[in-house]
């Protein structure tokens, strides 16, 4: 292998330095908003881009999207919103819109959506289960609503979002539940195959 030129610069990093996401509310901020047409139906709908405006996850999805190396990089799906214009989802859109207006002083909706980036918002991101390209399942967290910041206090306080997981399947399950589930599957795993089972724990990244 050639030798790297400032190899003794790099700063080090393993797979347990990424810190997931915590579902919960967060003061929030929209980044971008437009008006997006999809491809395939042609539905209209507000694309809305949202970073985490405080706290530990400051810039939370900033970071993931500047360390993205692709060319065609995009801003995270699981930190973006698509309120559609239809006449049944006008009144999603409207509540997208008053929590906008009760979060920043002295705004008003005036049907230009590029005034929203900038403005903050309440964020509220849940566990969602999701099927991996090699057909196992994990969890993700992903922006479910928009509330006002004065509510998020309360959202924190709800278990039935900080602690719950929404299956494939559409019903909830308790994440402890959720893991204990996944545990007893690989356990179940270990009986039929033997100990030549690998996760990232067993990779010894001790810098």
């Amino acid at each position: 292998m050639e030798r790297i030129n400032n190899w003794e610069e790099i700063e080090a990093k393993g797979i347990t330095d990424f810190v997931k996401l915590k579902a919960g509310g967060y003061i929030g901020i929209i980044k971008n908003a437009e008006e997006y047409t999809s491809e395939t139906t042609g539905n209209k709908s507000l694309k809305v881009e949202c970073d985490i405006f405080e706290g530990n996850f400051k810039n939370y999805f900033q970071k993931s999207y500047d360390n993205n190396t692709n060319l065609d990089k995009k801003w995270d799906v699981n930190s973006t919103r698509y309120l559609g214009l239809s006449e049944n989802a006008l009144p999603f859109l409207k509540g997208f819109i008053t929590a906008v207006e009760k979060s920043n002083t002295g705004y008003k909706w005036d049907w230009d959506e590029k005034k929203l980036i900038g403005k903050k918002v309440g964020l509220v991101y849940q566990y969602e289960e999701y099927e991996k390209q090699d057909g196992t399942k994990a969890i993700k967290t992903k922006l479910n609503q928009f509330r006002s910041i004065d509510k998020i206090n309360d959202i924190n306080n709800n278990e039935r979002i900080t602690d719950n997981v929404k299956l494939l399947n559409g019903n909830y399950m308790s994440l402890d539940d959720y893991y204990e589930r996944k545990n007893d599957s690989f356990n179940e795993a270990t009986e039929l195959f033997g100990n030549d089972i690998v996760t990232t724990d067993d990779i010894p990244f001790d810098f």
